[in-house]
């Protein structure tokens, strides 16, 4: 290991070119990289998740810019080179985005400490957007470096990927500072997709080191679980919510949804289920018609003005099998209905069929 500040300063005073690689020592599967030419800085990136960095850094001054050009296999460098060369931006402009990125990384690469580095000689850009001074480059961020170096032990990077396990947890943190369950739900719809820290952050437009700030009691408490860029965590079973006050339709439904690698909770209160539901999010929800309180009808209807739930779909159950109580759960917004008493093998083909539509449809 070395120190990256000790290994900067040999480059500079020797006034090298080529390329410096640092190995995150916390995340495996990331490294950085910053190209140099006679002991200028000519641009620094990630090796990995470039796409989703350079979204969240050019959102704020380069909204329009179309993300969607930027091609498999090719580098954030080429993608930036390319916007001037087609003549959408101005060579001003790349430069500027150039910069921000170069910044953006060092910022990551001084906080790392020490590392595992390479030197190659004979890598270089093939145009050459940048030559600014390290120092130019590093001074204004002084404090930001500082505080990424209190987050590492926890959260290594915005590259990291956050997987919220415990949503419980996420509204008891967020509730006093947001007040709003409809802003608390886009965090936890952002922070249920295994994405890294960068498009989260872009999701919400929050800056990456304040969202970081906010996430770490969630870390420390393992409410949120993290792993490396390069190693996905493995996907959560889709969750069903049934929502029928019979408890006998209730062991049902899970005996048999769970034996097929679904995760089933159980609302027998139909008055209580509205908040249950937006908390956890399920990707599917299965409803009785005749329940006290509220009906499957009206709840329905209800779920479908959540901006959360409106999309999730419904699965109406019921004893009534006429042409009218069919047409009336088609009108508040259910998406099937399913008679009961029902078999296992219609369930798991109905809520299967669903299931299948909502993952193509994310």
């Amino acid at each position: 290991m070395t120190r990256v500040v000790e290994a900067l300063k040999d480059i500079i005073r020797q006034e090298l070119s080529g390329r410096l690689t640092i190995k995150d020592s916390l995340d495996s599967s990331i490294a950085w990289e910053a190209y140099f030419g006679n002991g200028k800085l000519h641009f620094a990136t990630s090796t990995l998740g470039q796409k989703e960095r350079l979204a969240y850094l050019v959102k704020q001054h380069y909204a329009d810019l179309n993300l969607n050009e930027f091609e498999m296999g090719q580098s954030d460098y080429q993608f930036i080179c390319h916007q001037w060369q087609s003549g959408k931006l101005s060579l001003q402009q790349v430069r500027q985005i150039a910069f921000t990125c170069t910044q953006e990384a060092f910022i990551h690469i001084l906080a790392i400490g020490n590392a595992e580095m390479d030197f190659d000689l004979e890598a270089k850009l093939d145009v050459l957007l940048l030559s600014v001074s390290v120092q130019q480059v590093i001074t204004p961020t002084k404090e930001v470096i500082w505080q990424w170096q209190k987050l590492r032990p926890h959260i290594s990077s915005p590259l990291v990927r956050v997987y919220l396990s415990n949503v419980d947890s996420l509204y008891q943190l967020l509730w006093q500072q947001l007040q709003s369950t409809k802003a608390i739900e886009s965090y936890q719809t952002a922070l249920t997709q295994n994405l890294c820290i960068y498009s989260i952050a872009n999701q919400l437009n929050i800056d990456v080191q304040q969202l970081s700030h906010l996430l770490l009691p969630l870390v420390r408490n393992r409410s949120a679980q993290i792993s490396g860029y390069g190693q996905k965590q493995d996907e959560a079973r889709p969750l069903i919510a049934c929502v029928d006050d019979s408890q006998t339709v209730q062991n049902s439904v899970k005996i048999t949804l769970e034996s097929q690698g679904y995760e089933v909770i159980s609302l027998l209160k139909p008055a209580q289920a509205m908040t249950k539901l937006i908390r956890t999010h399920p990707m599917l929800i299965l409803m009785d018609i005749t329940m006290p309180d509220i009906n499957g009808y009206e709840l329905c209807q209800i779920l479908r003005k959540s901006p959360g739930l409106k999309n999730v779909p419904i699965l109406m159950l019921s004893s009534r099998d006429g042409m009218f109580d069919r047409l009336k759960a088609k009108m508040v917004g259910a998406n099937d209905y399913m008679t009961k008493p029902f078999t296992s093998i219609e369930l798991v083909n109905m809520v299967n069929k669903h299931i299948s539509q909502a993952l193509v449809n994310v």
